[in-house]
């Protein structure tokens, strides 16, 4: 079985789906509103790998990467990664994908997000730098497996592999999976951190929001609102409101795809979370605390009125 919808997938299912896909299913289990979709399992990605005969070919390139030489491992890396987006699937494969995928966009939102998920053969290891690529408003079955196809081939960047290499771990080893989700077209969205990652107070719940889609904050790009919550009692420590000059929105020119856009004036100084949204986010963060045991890096947004939990990571303080 080559698919697993993501509310199926447990704690133990790292090594067959990814940390992110894992993480995905385990928040769904503690009764986060997790956006619906289903992970194209590890081993589906060497099942393609192997019926087009591609195994000796990736591991003799790899064999010959220089790590002293730069260009030498760009130029072999994108090698690898044009074998695997121009690899056939098999049919059983393409038709499962294509069952699920049907099935997932039988409603009004016809969009989906295309995100890898990865892990290190056994090792607890589930995030990778380099091998972390999501693909918004992807539209459309082919556009859906070319996506899928460019996850995989993600494990094959440059600094995936350059990352393998410093940490000792053969190339082998790294796994891949790619999830499917339906888009959340945000209205306003974010992160949240159960811990201030700057002074580490573990009684302090601090948020950062803009309108749009995340990534705008992620990315660093833009000027957020700020946000800290008294853990205990959820009471507002401190609201600071920005003025907001950029916002990440879905790409209506080119029908898929996002851009970045200049915020409306009459938006730019207006608060992107409701007192009544801070004490949600404020509750379901402390929810998914307690369900992860651990202080929770937090990605989030609000579609119609509804929160919707994108992704979970434990808090990386600063200096660590």
């Amino acid at each position: 079985m080559h698919i697993l919808p993501l509310e199926e997938i447990t704690k133990d299912d790292v090594q067959r789906c990814g940390g992110k896909a894992t993480s995905l299913g385990v928040l769904a289990q503690a009764g986060a509103r997790v956006p619906p979709g289903f992970c194209i399992v590890a081993d589906a990605f060497f099942y393609v790998v192997d019926s087009n005969s591609l195994s000796d070919r990736i591991a003799g390139i790899a064999a010959s990467f220089n790590f002293d030489d730069y260009n030498d491992v760009e130029e072999k890396t994108a090698l690898i990664r044009s074998l695997i987006t121009s690899a056939a699937i098999p049919d059983d494969l393409e038709q499962d994908i294509r069952e699920h995928y049907r099935k997932l966009v039988s409603g009004d939102n016809k969009f989906v997000a295309v995100r890898s998920s990865v892990a290190v053969k056994d090792s607890p290891i589930s995030s990778f730098p380099g091998m972390m690529d999501t693909y918004h408003y992807v539209l459309g079955e082919a556009e859906v497996f070319e996506k899928i196809r460019e996850c995989w081939a993600s494990l094959w960047t440059a600094r995936a592999a350059f990352a393998r290499y410093q940490k000792k771990i053969s190339h082998e080893r790294g796994l891949i999976a790619a999830v499917v989700q339906l888009m959340v077209n945000a209205d306003t969205a974010g992160v949240l951190f159960t811990a201030n990652p700057i002074t580490k107070a573990a009684n302090e719940i601090v948020i950062e929001s803009n309108w749009g889609l995340g990534e705008s904050v992620v990315s660093g790009r833009s000027m957020n609102d700020f946000y800290v919550l008294d853990k205990e009692s959820l009471a507002v420590k401190q609201k600071k409101i920005a003025r907001k000059t950029m916002m990440v929105i879905m790409d209506g020119d080119k029908g898929s795809g996002r851009k970045e856009q200049a915020v409306p004036p009459e938006r730019a100084t207006a608060p992107t979370l409701s007192d009544t949204q801070l004490v949600e986010l404020g509750e379901m963060s402390k929810k998914i605390e307690q369900h992860f045991n651990f202080n929770a890096d937090i990605e989030w947004a609000y579609q119609n009125g509804a929160l919707y939990i994108l992704q979970t990571r434990r808090i990386r303080h600063a200096g660590e």
